[in-house]
């Protein structure tokens, strides 16, 4: 009897006993593992294998510490210190907690892809949260429930989900692609803290990958905070310092890829920089004493990404002004500047003109169209595109009429039927065209597309303004008018444009046409070149410098058109010296290739 009275003061007394005082990188230490959905290295956590995660982790359970902002590129674990915090809070300190997500998408994303195979596969976890299936689990997708707390998964467009119960622990995810405004009501990483309020020890935890400067959130709280960087010590002199891509050397006379030593001078390859002394890194502040704990790194530091990649990145991105600034933000973690008032000069444009021998170029691979509806008319340009997505003005022209009455549109469909002829007489013909639905004749226009989307590959398009917006975007089915609506990123498409006519000449680079008859005169460079980009209230616009900017839409809509095809243009080069002499660039041709992924140029 005695035995068993022993036995439940023991047992009520463990109910008593206080968390155990375990740091996050402790904790996942003891009893994290990594599940195979989400990581390449499955099984027991060892925070050793990134060292410079464990000081990040720790300053989230520093009783001192309420805000930590961890700017970053990819491929350095910062959702794994997420998922190590929400893991060492259930199982060791359990409290509501909040997971903000830019959409709730991508909350739900979240939750099904990353917490729950953590829950499932970590012991100590799974034991706290019941089965979804149970009756009185309080585990939905959107929700778990677990002794003493829950954590909840919102979209930061969401306003309602962000503007309710009581939070201890914010863990606000990628803050930079948050929208500007939850609906009406504010700034949506503001409305998350503000839930906080009532603890007086809460956690504000933000990581993100940074995007545009002076507008990217996630820099603007790093810049507030103790901005602290990861550093290693040179194998030759021994100083700290972080690991940054202006001293990455390579080429004649050096052996590999190699960074120098701000300090000395010395070379030393990644293998030297990244051995036993990464155990030896440490974070150095440029504020130690800020209690807003930031921090800073790049893919450089990494141990699961090569120097060999991030150079192959680089290069892949390097003439493509949209391509190298993700690899910007993604690689390096910094920040891109926009040229904000860059204007192309149109006169050189004019004057770097060509003539062609033939109405189409022999590098010319696929011709698309982009259209645009005025009052009084249509303007169509027909664009040609070859291998290394070099893009060739083929013809722009305007089919004057009233576009409510039938006249315009039959020319427009007699255009978009007709052959184009190499110097060899072979033909070719549009294979995808896009117009522009938006303006004082949209019923007119859904009309003339309907019946001609599948026979003549006609769709209609609908801008969309913002930076961040891909340049395709999901297919919204119009059914009342029988159409595939596509909304473009104009702001992306823009500056994939304006990138290309800044090239000289290889991949990417736009020829132009002296021939009088393709119309191609100082008014279209004029319209080409009409609009600037610059920055107001915090967002990235572009504003027009002169009134006619419409061969610059048209440029956009063919360039849309050919990004719609997902074609293989090396692949489709090949076929076409094989069947030199067949018609290529038919409806029958292209309908036939399947789709493969986004040729090099568009993203």
């Amino acid at each position: 009897m005695q035995e068993k009275t022993k036995k439940l003061f023991r047992n009520s007394l463990k109910g008593l006993a206080p968390p155990l005082s375990l740091s996050i990188s402790q904790w996942s230490d003891s009893y994290r593992y990594l599940s195979s959905e989400s990581s390449a290295e499955m099984g027991k956590w060892n925070t050793d294998r990134a060292p410079y995660q464990r000081k990040m982790m720790e300053c989230i359970t520093d009783p001192l510490v309420f805000e930590i902002t961890v700017m970053t590129s990819s491929q350095v674990g910062k959702t794994e210190i997420l998922l190590n915090a929400i893991g060492r809070y259930m199982h060791l300190d359990p409290c509501p907690m909040m997971v903000v997500q830019p959409t709730v998408e991508m909350a739900k994303t979240f939750s099904k892809d990353r917490v729950a195979p953590m829950v499932r596969d970590t012991p100590s976890l799974k034991k706290l949260v019941k089965d979804s299936r149970s009756r009185d689990s309080g585990n939905t997708v959107m929700q778990k429930m677990f002794p003493g707390g829950h954590i909840t998964f919102v979209g930061a467009n969401s306003p309602s989900a962000l503007a309710s119960r009581p939070i201890r622990i914010i863990l606000a995810d990628e803050v930079d692609r948050f929208p500007k405004s939850a609906g009406d009501e504010g700034d949506p990483l503001t409305l998350a803290e503000k839930r906080t309020t009532t603890f007086w020890n809460r956690k504000h935890i933000r990581v993100s990958t940074p995007t545009i400067k002076n507008i990217s959130k996630i820099e603007k709280l790093y810049l507030k905070s103790s901005q602290e960087k990861w550093c290693l010590p040179c194998p030759s002199c021994g100083e700290y310092q972080p690991l940054e891509w202006d001293r990455v050397k390579w080429g004649e006379g050096i052996d590999g890829i190699v960074m120098q030593c701000e300090y000395c001078g010395a070379l030393h390859g990644e293998r030297e920089w990244k051995s036993k002394k990464q155990l030896n890194g440490k974070w150095i502040a440029k504020e130690p004493d800020n209690r807003h704990k930031g921090f800073h790194i790049n893919e450089l530091a990494s141990p699961f990404k090569t120097w060999e990649q991030i150079k192959k990145d680089f290069y892949e991105s390097k003439n493509d002004t949209e391509k190298l600034k993700a690899w910007t933000n993604t690689s390096m973690g910094q920040t891109w500047e926009e040229e904000t008032g860059d204007v192309i000069d149109y006169q050189s444009l004019f004057d770097k003109r060509i003539p062609y021998a033939a109405e189409v170029p022999d590098d010319v691979l696929i011709l698309t169209a982009g259209v645009d509806v005025q009052d009084d008319r249509l303007e169509i340009e027909v664009v040609g595109w070859g291998l290394g997505e070099k893009s060739y003005g083929i013809a722009y022209e305007k089919f004057i009429g009233n576009p409510a009455k039938d006249k315009v549109w039959d020319e427009l469909e007699e255009y978009l039927k007709r052959d184009f002829k190499y110097i060899d007489g072979e033909k070719i013909k549009i294979i995808n065209t896009c117009i522009d639905t938006g303006g004082h004749h949209t019923k007119r226009t859904y009309d003339f597309i309907a019946p001609r989307q599948n026979s003549l590959r006609v769709y209609g398009i609908k801008g969309r303004g913002g930076d961040g917006i891909p340049i395709i975007n999901k297919v919204r089915k119009d059914k009342k008018n029988m159409i595939d609506l596509i909304p473009l990123g104009v702001n992306a498409l823009k500056d994939l444009v304006y990138s290309r006519l800044k090239i000289e000449s290889g991949p990417g680079a736009c020829y132009f046409p002296s021939n009088l008859n393709r119309n191609y005169d100082i008014k279209y460079f004029m319209g080409l070149t009409a609009e600037a980009k610059d920055i107001k209230d915090g967002k990235i616009i572009w504003k027009k410098i002169r009134e006619r900017n419409e061969p610059l839409d048209l440029r956009n809509y063919a360039t849309a058109a050919f990004a719609l095809l997902r074609i293989n243009l090396e692949r489709l080069a090949e076929e076409r010296e094989l069947n030199k002499g067949q018609e290529v660039g038919s409806y029958k041709t292209v309908k036939a290739r399947p789709k493969r992924s986004i040729s090099k140029g568009v993203k």
